[in-house]
């Protein structure tokens, strides 16, 4: 799956969803979930045939998507109405919970007096993890109880997005303008590091091991690679199939593990390229040209 600003189209397989946190689309009972963050909507598919069975219309703007355990509930995170480092005038403060029989919005939960909920990401006890970019900090939210219940702050205002290793009882988070990629204890709900990261990170994901993260670098067109059993990074990648991004020009990354675990698919917003790397050897890339502004894959 590509998404851009015209559109995301793909046939999916029924079984396929969306990596936790990552992009604003997934696939439950059959059908895809699709959040439209500029239409200020959450679409409803046959994940088969692609026709359009419903939408909501949800408080502006929706921007990310993740599914319960049992695949009954979709969590949308309501970023506001704003882009990144432009999202002060209105910023959003609620995460909509989404009935998927019903196709219906049954509630909010609130993670004031933080704001600006994006990525999202479950742990391995059920708690839902949202980063809060304008607050620098990433809640922990009871959905059971529709509450929060912990605020872990970063030291940054720039935290995006996050995923979890829940093994290791461990959250990654990302932050664009700043120097470092935060670690969180998920069952301390703490901050247990930073693991330093100069040019600022974009989009993340884990090996399916776990042993491995993957962080999109921002400047340049290059991601690290990092083990997640010391936090150490362990190899620095070129991503020399993607043209250079100009100066003043956001070249923002999203990354994602191919479902059959052998490929990285990296995507550059700026330049309209996707990046494919085999795990087994990540410097042997080739290059999908697409439509400028890709971002998710699933």
């Amino acid at each position: 799956m590509v998404e851009n600003d015209k559109g995301s189209y793909a046939r999916l397989s029924t079984d396929a969803c969306a990596e936790s946190g990552t992009a604003p689309l997934a696939v439950s009972r059959g059908e895809l979930i699709v959040v439209n963050k500029l239409a200020g909507m959450v679409e409803f598919f046959d994940a088969r045939t692609l026709t359009k069975l419903s939408d909501i219309q949800m408080t502006k703007f929706p921007h990310e998507v993740v599914l319960s355990a049992d695949r009954n509930t979709a969590y949308v995170s309501i970023y506001g109405q704003g882009v990144f480092s432009k999202n002060s005038e209105a910023p959003g403060r609620e995460v909509a919970i989404i009935d998927l029989a019903s196709h219906r919005q049954v509630g909010s939960m609130d993670v004031s007096p933080y704001r600006a909920p994006h990525g999202m990401a479950f742990d391995a006890r059920g708690v839902l993890w949202v980063s809060c970019d304008v607050s620098g900090v990433i809640v922990a939210l009871d959905v059971e109880k529709r509450e929060r219940i912990g605020a872990v702050a970063t030291g940054s205002f720039g935290t995006h997005w996050l995923t979890v290793l829940g093994s290791r009882d461990k959250l990654y988070a990302t932050n664009k303008y700043y120097d470092f990629v935060a670690v969180v204890d998920t069952a301390k709900r703490e901050l247990s590091g930073k693991i330093p990261f100069p040019q600022g990170s974009e989009g993340l994901a884990l090996s399916p091991d776990g042993e491995k993260l993957f962080v999109m670098a921002q400047r340049p067109q290059q991601f690290h690679v990092i083990d997640t059993g010391t936090d150490q990074v362990v190899d620095i990648v070129p991503l020399t199939v993607f043209a250079a991004t100009p100066e003043g020009r956001n070249p923002q990354k999203r990354v994602q593990v191919s479902p059959d675990g052998r490929d990285l698919l990296i995507t550059s917003f700026d330049t309209g390229e996707i990046a494919i790397a085999p795990l087994a050897d990540l410097r042997a890339q080739t290059k999908l040209a697409v439509e400028k502004g890709p971002m998710g894959i699933t």
